[in-house]
C-alpha cells in the first residue's frame, strides 16, 4: 500500500502504524483499472461529441471526477495567441478568463513549462504566489500535472489536473493523462483550425473558389449536398477517404447516384449503406457519430447536417473522418480495462458483469449459477524458483486447463496473482456442481512441464450457489471467497460449498483480530511459561530442558484466552510481526531475570510463518539479543509450525540455517498435523521437533499412535534429532513415551503453564517421577550393549 492509500482501509482494519506493516504492492491492481477505465470513459466522450466546448467540458469533469478533490481546465490559445480558459471542472471559473504565462503562481507556472518545454510539467510541490488570481480556486489542490496540447502540429494550449495528494501523479497515472492529452490534440485537429476572426467589413461574400480553397485544408471530408440531390462542393479529404479518383471540382453538379457508383466500392456492404444514406436523407435530421463499416476493416465517422436558409431547407451537408486507428486503440484500452495479460482470460470487472447477466438468466430460467473463487495453493514458491516468467507460464497453462472443461457460456476471469473466479450456469443440482470441482481439482493436480522441470500444484475452491445464496454479485463473490478460505483451512486441494456459518465466523475472525489489537496497545497480551523435562530423573534445574513461552490474551470479561481462540491472528500479515516482536522481547527479558535469581534455563517462543519468513526477521532477533545479552549464555529457541517451512521451503531452509549459525535452536512444532515429512527434517537445520499431543492422547487406547510415535522417536533418533512429546496429561502416558525412547516431555502431567515469577520455585521443587529413573538406567544399558554404527 502507497502512503496516501491508508485512507482506503476499511475502519476495521486501519492498525495504527506501529502494528500494520504496509504492503507496497497494495491496491496497484485497482489504480491500473481506474486510471485505464479513465481513460476509455474520455475516448468515448471525445468520439461522442461534435461540439469543440461540450467535449472540453466532458473531459474535464471526467480528468477532474477521477479523485476526491481532483481538478481540471483546459486552456486554448485564442485567435491573438492568448492562452484562455475554454472549460474546467472542480474549480469555479469564468468563461473565456485569460491565464497569464508570464504571471507568478502555480497554475501559470506549470502551463508555461508545458508550453515552453512541449512535454509534460509536474509541480507536486509548487507554492502560492502573492496576487495569483488562481490561487483561491486552487487552495486545495496538492499537485498540478500539465500537458502541452497540439493542433496542426502545434501547440495550441495546456491540460492541466490537479490532485489533493502531492504524490497523486505516478507511473499509470502519468501515462494514462498523457494519453488523454494526445487523444485531445487529435480532437481539436479534427474540429479544425482556430475560429477566424470576422473581419470588420460586413459586404465580405464568399465565392466559390474560396470556399473550395477553405475546405482544402481540412483534416474532415467534406460533400455539400443540394437539396436537389447534387453535388454542390467537395473537397480532397472526401475524394481520399471514398478512393475517388476525381477532383472535387469535377464532381460538382453530379448526382447522388452518380456520385455514389463511385463511392459504393469503399463501403464493406454497399446496398445497406445506400439504404442507410436514404434514410438518413428522406428523415431529414441532424445525425451525429453515425459509424461506417468500410472495407478492409475500416471504420469512418460520419456526419449530418440538413442546411436551412431562411427557414427552408437548402441542401444538407456530410463530414466524414476515419477513426480506423482510434477504435484499434479503444479495443486495446478495452481488453486492457477488461482483460488479463497473462492468461487472456476476463478479469473480475468483466466477470461481474457476466455474473450480473447470468443472475437474470437463472432467475427467468430457475435455474442455478455456480460462483466460484479458486486459488492456486502454495503458488509463492513457484515463483520463488523458477521465476515470475516461469511462474506466468503455470499461471496460463492451469487457466487453459480450467477453460477446457467449461462450456462457452460459462465464465473463467483471473482476478490477480494466483486467484481465479468462475460462473457456471444452467446447473440443476448440487451434486452437477460437485462433479465439476472435482474435475477441476483433478485437472489441476496434473504436473505442469516448465523447462523439463515437473511442479506439482494444487487448488482450492469456494463454492457458492444462487438463487439458494440470494446476494448480489458482490454478496455471492465474498461468500466464494470465504468458502475458499475455509478450503484453505481444512488442508486445501478440495473445494468447499458456501455456508451461512462461515460469515459468522468470519465476522468472529475479525472480532478477534480487533481485540488482539487493542491488546497489544495494551499491554494485555501476557505470556506463560510451560517447562520441558529431560526423562533421565535428574531433580530439580538439572532435569528442566527449559521453558516455552505460551501466549495467552488477557481480557477483563473471560480472564485469560487460550491460543486456540486467536491462532489465526498470529500469522496476520498486519499482526504477525508486531506479535512476533512483543513475544521475543517479553520471554528473553523473563529468562534474564531468572538468571539474575540463580535460574539459568533455555527459553523458547513461537515464531509465525510470516514473522520468519519476513525480511527483517534477523533485525528484530537482533534487537531483542542485544537488550538481553546474556539470554544466549543460556540458550535461546525458536518453534515454527509443521506448515510453516513448507509455505515456502527454500526461503526457510535458508532462515532457519542462519539460525543455527547464529546459535538459535530451531524446533518444528506440532509434528505430524500438516504436510511435512521426515525428508523435510533432514533438509531443514533443525534440532527437536515436537511429537504433536493429538497422537500423544489417544497413546494408551490405539495402538496406531503408539507405532507412528515409536517410528517418529526411532527415525528421529538416527538423524540425530532430538523429540520432545507435548500434551502429556497423565503419568502413564510418560511413562509410555519414556519406553519409547522419547528424549524429552511437557504437558500438564508434569506441569501446566505457570506466571514468569513462579518458574524459580517450581524448577526448584521439580522431581521426576521414579520409574524414569530407571528406564533411563534401562535404556543406557541397552545403548551400550548394542553395536556402534558404522560412519
Amino acid at each position: 500500500m502507497r502512503d496516501g492509500d491508508q485512507h482506503l482501509m476499511p475502519a476495521a482494519t486501519a492498525l495504527p502504524v506501529a502494528l500494520a506493516e504496509r504492503d507496497p504492492a497494495f491496491d496497484d491492481d485497482a489504480r491500473q483499472r481506474r486510471a485505464l477505465g479513465l481513460l476509455s470513459d474520455v475516448v468515448k466522450a471525445i468520439q461522442a461529441h461534435a461540439d469543440e466546448s461540450a467535449m472540453l467540458g466532458d473531459v474535464c469533469r471526467l480528468a477532474a471526477g477521477s479523485d476526491e478533490g481532483s481538478v481540471a481546465l483546459v486552456a486554448l490559445r485564442d485567435a491573438r495567441g492568448a492562452l484562455r480558459l475554454r472549460a474546467a471542472a472542480g474549480l469555479t471559473w469564468d468563461a473565456d478568463s485569460a491565464i497569464d504565462l508570464a504571471a507568478p503562481g502555480r497554475l501559470a507556472g506549470v502551463a508555461r513549462t508545458a508550453i515552453d518545454s512541449a512535454k509534460l510539467a509536474l509541480h507536486p510541490d509548487a507554492q502560492a504566489a502573492a496576487g495569483d488570481p488562481w490561487e483561491a480556486p486552487l487552495a486545495h489542490v496538492g499537485s498540478l500535472l500539465a500537458l502541452p496540447l497540439y493542433r496542426n502540429h502545434a501547440i495550441d494550449g495546456v491540460l492541466v489536473v490537479g490532485a489533493r495528494q502531492a504524490d497523486a501523479f505516478v507511473g499509470v497515472d502519468v501515462q494514462v493523462f498523457s494519453q488523454i492529452a494526445a487523444e485531445l490534440g487529435q480532437a481539436l485537429h479534427a474540429h479544425g483550425t482556430h475560429p477566424v476572426r470576422q473581419l470588420p467589413r460586413p459586404d465580405l461574400t464568399f465565392s466559390a473558389a474560396y470556399v473550395r480553397a477553405v475546405l482544402s485544408s481540412q483534416y474532415t471530408g467534406v460533400l455539400v449536398m443540394s437539396e436537389d440531390n447534387h453535388v454542390v462542393l467537395a473537397n480532397e479529404a472526401f475524394c481520399a477517404l471514398f478512393g475517388i479518383t476525381d477532383s472535387p471540382v469535377a464532381l460538382e453538379h453530379m448526382s447522388a447516384e452518380s456520385l455514389y457508383e463511385r463511392m459504393r466500392s469503399a463501403y464493406a456492404d454497399p446496398d445497406q449503406e445506400w439504404a442507410r444514406i436514404r434514410e438518413i436523407v428522406a428523415r431529414g435530421e441532424a445525425v451525429r457519430g453515425d459509424e461506417v463499416q468500410i472495407a478492409g476493416e475500416r471504420i469512418f465517422l460520419r456526419d449530418f447536417t440538413p442546411i436551412r436558409t431562411h427557414g427552408r431547407p437548402n441542401g444538407r451537408i456530410w463530414h466524414q473522418h476515419e477513426i480506423t486507428e482510434r477504435k484499434m486503440y479503444e479495443a486495446r484500452v478495452e481488453r486492457l480495462a477488461f482483460y488479463d495479460v497473462v492468461t487472456g482470460l476476463p478479469n473480475r470487472r468483466l466477470l461481474f458483469e457476466r455474473l450480473e447477466q447470468g443472475r437474470a438468466l437463472a432467475t427467468r430460467q430457475r435455474s442455478l449459477i455456480a460462483v466460484g473463487v479458486l486459488d492456486l495453493d502454495r503458488f509463492k514458491s513457484v515463483n520463488d524458483s523458477v521465476g515470475h516468467a516461469g511462474g506466468d507460464h503455470v499461471l496460463a497453462e492451469a487457466s487453459s486447463r480450467v477453460g477446457a472443461l467449461l462450456r462457452e457460456a460459462d465464465v473463467l476471469a483471473r482476478f490477480g496473482g494466483d486467484e481465479f473466479g468462475l460462473v457456471i450456469s444452467g446447473l440443476d443440482s448440487k451434486e452437477q456442481l460437485d462433479a465439476i470441482s472435482r474435475c477441476i481439482l483433478q485437472a489441476l493436480r496434473a504436473p505442469f512441464d516448465l523447462l523439463g522441470e515437473q511442479i506439482y500444484l494444487s487448488a482450492s475452491i469456494g463454492w457458492t450457489l444462487y438463487p439458494l445464496d440470494a446476494s448480489d454479485a458482490e454478496g455471492l463473490l465474498r461468500h466464494a471467497d470465504m468458502a475458499m478460505y475455509a478450503a484453505k483451512e481444512e488442508g486445501k486441494d478440495r473445494g468447499l460449498l458456501y455456508e451461512p456459518a462461515m460469515e459468522q465466523e468470519q465476522l468472529r475472525l475479525q472480532a478477534m483480530r480487533e481485540r488482539m489489537a487493542q491488546a497489544l496497545l495494551q499491554s494485555r497480551l501476557q505470556l506463560l511459561f510451560q517447562p520441558i523435562v529431560y526423562i533421565d530423573g535428574l531433580p530439580g534445574l538439572q532435569g528442566v530442558a527449559g521453558m516455552e513461552a505460551l501466549l495467552r490474551l488477557r481480557d477483563g470479561e473471560d480472564g485469560l484466552i487460550e491460543p486456540a481462540q486467536f491462532m489465526h491472528v498470529l500469522d496476520d500479515p498486519q499482526l504477525a510481526r508486531p506479535i512476533g516482536r512483543h513475544v521475543l522481547d517479553e520471554a528473553l527479558k523473563q529468562c534474564q531475570a531468572w538468571m539474575r535469581l540463580g535460574v539459568s534455563i533455555p527459553v523458547s517462543i513461537n515464531i509465525s510463518t510470516r514473522h520468519l519468513l519476513h525480511p527483517a526477521f534477523f533485525a528484530d532477533i537482533d534487537t531483542a539479543l542485544d537488550t538481553y545479552p546474556g539470554v544466549m549464555d543460556v540458550g535461546f529457541g525458536i518453534e515454527v509450525t509443521e506448515t510453516g517451512p513448507t509455505m515456502d521451503h527454500a526461503r526457510a531452509k535458508v532462515v532457519i540455517e542462519e539460525c543455527r549459525r547464529r546459535g538459535i535452536r530451531v524446533g518444528l512444532d506440532d509434528f505430524g498435523t500438516g504436510t511435512a515429512s521426515l525428508s523435510h527434517i533432514q533438509k531443514l537445520d533443525i534440532e527437536h521437533i515436537k511429537l504433536d499431543q493429538s497422537f500423544v492422547r489417544e497413546i494408551l487406547s490405539d495402538e496406531r499412535n503408539v507405532a507412528i510415535a515409536a517410528g517418529v522417536i526411532t527415525t528421529a533418533r538416527m538423524l540425530a534429532k532430538t523429540v520432545i512429546a507435548e500434551g502429556v496429561e497423565t503419568p502413564d502416558q510418560a511413562d509410555l513415551l519414556a519406553s519409547l525412547g522419547c528424549h524429552q516431555l511437557q504437558g500438564f502431567s508434569i506441569s501446566r503453564p505457570m506466571p514468569s515469577d513462579a518458574v524459580p520455585a517450581w524448577v526448584a521443587a521439580w522431581t521426576p517421577p521414579a520409574s524414569w529413573a530407571r528406564l533411563a538406567s534401562e535404556r543406557r544399558s541397552q545403548q551400550a550393549a548394542q553395536p556402534r554404527m558404522g560412519r
